[in-house]
């Protein structure tokens, strides 16, 4: 007499767990997907996609920091311009250590005006560095302001103002460079500088 022998429900008709075969199943439909038009645009889509973030990215850093730059350099005109005329000298202001301060305010102000917060600056304290020259420092910002800058112009020495801006930038290109190489380290600057010079008018 012949045996009917029936299958248990956890058992495919070879013997295959259906987990195994769902499996299989997926992983055959990927393998189609990516043998077609479709899937190989997707691939060569992911290969890409790295090399376009780190585009992306760097172009928005260092378009940043280009820009970020251009109004540190007129702020720092605008600081230096208020400091080579002394203008508060004969209105009620003692002391070029007054035209500093004001040189200072018109730096924050270009600043803050122009979307790039340094508004401490009003308020920070100046601390002499040198005959003439002070630093003001608050929130990893640092202008300093030299009245007695000597430089050459024209073949003579020349004494005028000099006044440097520093300013914090944060970068985030490493990070995203890594994609592309895992051990990566740019050394990118934490700081930005920019300085300007005018010659001081006479009789300061």
């Amino acid at each position: 007499m012949m045996k009917i022998q029936r299958q248990t429900g956890g058992e495919s008709p070879a013997g295959t767990s259906p987990h195994v075969s769902a499996e299989r199943s997926v992983t055959g439909r990927v393998v189609s997907l990516l043998a077609g038009t479709e899937g190989a645009q997707l691939l060569e889509f992911a290969m890409v996609l790295p090399f376009l973030l780190v585009f992306a990215v760097g172009i928005i850093q260092f378009g940043g920091a280009f820009t970020l730059k251009q109004k540190m350099a007129n702020a720092a005109r605008e600081g230096a311009r208020i400091m080579v005329s002394n203008i508060l000298a004969g209105n009620g202001c003692s002391g070029t250590n007054c035209s500093a301060q004001a040189a200072a305010s018109a730096v924050a102000n270009y600043m803050t005006n122009a979307g790039v917060d340094s508004s401490c600056l009003n308020s920070a304290a100046a601390t002499s560095v040198g005959t003439e020259a002070w630093k003001f420092t608050c929130n990893g910002i640092t202008l300093t302001i030299n009245h007695q800058y000597v430089y050459t112009g024209g073949g003579s020495p020349v004494t005028g103002t000099q006044v440097t801006l520093t300013y914090p930038y944060k970068w985030f290109f490493n990070d995203v460079i890594r994609l592309l190489a895992p051990n990566s380290n740019l050394g990118l600057p934490s700081t930005l500088t920019e300085s300007a010079v005018m010659e001081n008018i006479a009789n300061n």
